[in-house]
């Protein structure tokens, strides 16, 4: 069976009806191990060309009438859980409410992230220059920093800090408590009046979304062996997520734009604003049921089937218009858990017996990184 036709059956298993439930993540935590593979057979070569013709059409056809609903269908069940929250105080007062406490949880997170100081930032990015900026989201602008002891940092400068203020707990939360090698690296953070510093590790080779899609980079085409690597690790660090074992964080933004990839193509997932962690169903706020919980789990799910959608056919999703269908509603606990498709997708590239190590050589770096959330 060729390689493309295996990811579309994968692929199928993720975005549909398929599953075997929830696992618990047998493999160590910071995702140490280190894979040696040989180079594609000849069989896969040869046949590339009609299996990929063939199973491109075959999984945007299934794609498109069944499986991407569940895109907005995830959506309005989020917004349905946030309408229950009681409404006992004036939105505004709520709002202020909930600054407060964001900017005392920021405080208070100075005991798990390094606090910075906002000169040697400032410095380290010639005062926030424009030939350091590398990218602009809708949270704030990145610069690059470099070190004085030659270290590469990404620096988001967040100006109007009110109304981020819980995206940046969230953030700061997430990755100032969570280690693993597909996981962004948070360095530190600084608080200076209205301005949040979020510093991360700097990742020269930008986001997928520019390798796969970004006109500007056309020429400089990820190998296949290059992405598999992007999608076993990708599924590895959200299987780390969901399977915790202090609760289930589930990201909730997963796109090809969230995932940077280091010089070696190892890709890291990053924008963790609209992360939650779920304890469990009692004491989560706005999640109240076993239904709500697992819509919000399988949600990663289904972004890391666009994404391996992406890898596979090159289409823009996000460009795509979807529809909903109430079917699907009965099929939300048959999605498979990350943990499965990741022992899925590994078990392809070691059938087909992918090399990367040498592939990843030859790739050129993007640099700056054109595009952040």
């Amino acid at each position: 069976m060729a390689l493309v036709a295996k990811l579309a059956f994968l692929l199928i298993h993720v975005l549909s009806v398929a599953g075997n439930g929830y696992s618990s993540l047998q493999e160590n935590y910071y995702g140490s191990e280190d894979e040696h593979r040989k180079k594609l057979d000849p069989s896969f070569k040869s046949g590339f060309a009609t299996g990929y013709a063939f199973s491109a059409v075959s999984i945007l056809a299934i794609f498109m009438s069944c499986c991407v609903p569940w895109a907005r269908l995830n959506k309005r069940k989020r917004n349905k859980i946030m309408m229950k929250t009681p409404m006992t105080t004036s939105l505004m007062e709520r709002r202020e409410k909930k600054i407060k406490e964001a900017n005392e949880q920021i405080c208070m997170l100075g005991n798990i992230v390094k606090r910075l100081s906002f000169v040697g930032i400032s410095k380290a990015t010639a005062n926030f220059s424009q030939a350091n900026k590398i990218g602009l989201g809708r949270m704030g602008t990145m610069y690059m920093a470099i070190l004085p002891d030659g270290r590469f940092l990404a620096v988001k400068r967040i100006v109007d800090s009110q109304q981020f203020e819980e995206q940046i707990v969230s953030e700061l939360k997430t990755l100032g408590t969570l280690k693993h090698k597909n996981l962004l690296p948070l360095f530190g953070f600084c608080v200076e009046s209205n301005t949040r510093l979020l510093v991360y590790k700097y990742m020269s080779n930008g986001n997928l979304f520019d390798w796969i899609h970004s006109a500007k980079h056309r020429r400089k085409t990820l190998q296949w062996p290059l992405r598999l690597k992007v999608a076993v690790g990708v599924a590895r660090g959200l299987a780390r997520l969901h399977h915790g074992r202090r609760g289930q964080v589930v990201h909730l933004n997963i796109s090809s734009k969230c995932i940077l990839l280091d010089k070696n193509f190892e890709p890291k997932l990053s924008n963790f604003g609209k992360a939650m962690l779920i304890t469990s169903m009692s004491n989560t706020p706005g999640v109240h049921d076993e239904s709500c919980e697992m819509a919000l789990v399988k949600e990663d799910v289904h972004g890391f089937g666009v994404v391996l959608l992406e890898l596979i056919t090159g289409m823009d999703c996000s460009r795509m218009n979807f529809s909903s269908n109430s079917i699907l509603n009965e099929w939300i606990d048959r999605r498979s858990s990350m943990f499965q498709v990741y022992k899925d997708i590994k078990a392809i590239t070691k059938r087909c017996e992918v090399v990367d190590d040498s592939e990843i050589q030859m790739q050129p770096e993007i640099c700056p990184a054109t595009s952040q959330d």
